[in-house]
């Protein structure tokens, strides 16, 4: 007897179809990435482009990655992506990208063990990647999720820890990770525009980033006064409006294929 069984309620049938739309969407190739460029916040030279999804057919009605990681069925998408961008920079020698992945999807799996190997055996390539860990939910394990970091570094591909400041983000896995980047949430930014307060707390912020990675990256500069408190505030890299919209034919890019589910 199934003493702990339950039927789904009407929301969650809900997310299950949607998360199934989803996929089924991405396996008939109907995401493609879009890159923004992230850039020197003096002489505007780009660092590289973050390739971000999104959806060929009009808008899909609903915020996908909160879905997928609140079921824990996130890592799918994240291989997929992270092999597009691989992929991508095979074709387009000159071009230094980078994508979010999920802090799910942090720990070393098969998918995660092939795309080492891969790397390994293209350190030219590998150097041209960064692979952008997200705040948006927590690490299943920190000491995974180190190991994860450092064995990615380990075969000359750069990580960054993105929206720092907004989430489940710890000063103690940055600190036993030792990210190549360190990416500051774009709410600093906001609340900066009109707060003397909070400017002097982007300034704090990014004065301690700086002192737990070699590149820190302000997100949101959406307006010359936003560029300017930035600058203040002591950023030297940034992304955001100002700088360029995430575009599907960036400067550089030979071809932009939709991603393989």
């Amino acid at each position: 007897m199934l003493t702990n069984f339950r039927h789904p309620s009407a929301d969650e049938c809900v997310e299950h179809k949607r998360i199934r739309f989803f996929y089924a969407e991405l396996q008939r190739g109907q995401f493609l990435l879009h890159y923004q460029p992230v850039v020197s916040t003096q002489a505007l030279q780009p660092l590289y482009g973050e390739g971000l999804l999104r959806y060929c057919n009009s808008v899909l009605g609903f915020n996908p990655f909160s879905l997928l990681e609140d079921y824990g069925v996130m890592r799918h998408l994240d291989h997929c992506v992270v092999q597009h961008l691989i992929a991508t920079l095979q074709a387009n020698p000159d071009l230094h990208l980078g994508c979010n992945i999920s802090a799910q999807s942090a720990t070393f799996d098969e998918g995660w063990e092939r795309t080492l190997a891969t790397l390994a055996a293209a350190p030219q390539l590998a150097a041209r990647l960064i692979i952008e860990i997200t705040e948006s939910t927590a690490f299943s394990n920190i000491a995974h999720a180190v190991d994860f970091v450092r064995r990615l570094q380990g075969v000359g591909c750069r990580v960054a820890v993105d929206d720092f400041g907004s989430g489940f983000g710890t000063l103690e896995f940055i600190q036993k990770c030792q990210p190549d980047i360190i990416k500051v949430d774009q709410g600093y930014v906001r609340r900066a525009r009109d707060q003397a307060l909070s400017e002097k707390t982007l300034e704090h912020l990014v004065g301690l980033c700086r002192t737990l990675a070699p590149v820190v990256v302000v997100e949101g500069i959406e307006t010359i006064g936003d560029h300017a408190l930035v600058l203040r505030a002591g950023g030297e890299w940034g992304q955001g409006y100002l700088f360029g919209h995430p575009s599907a034919t960036p400067d550089g890019l030979a071809d932009n294929l939709p991603i393989a589910g």
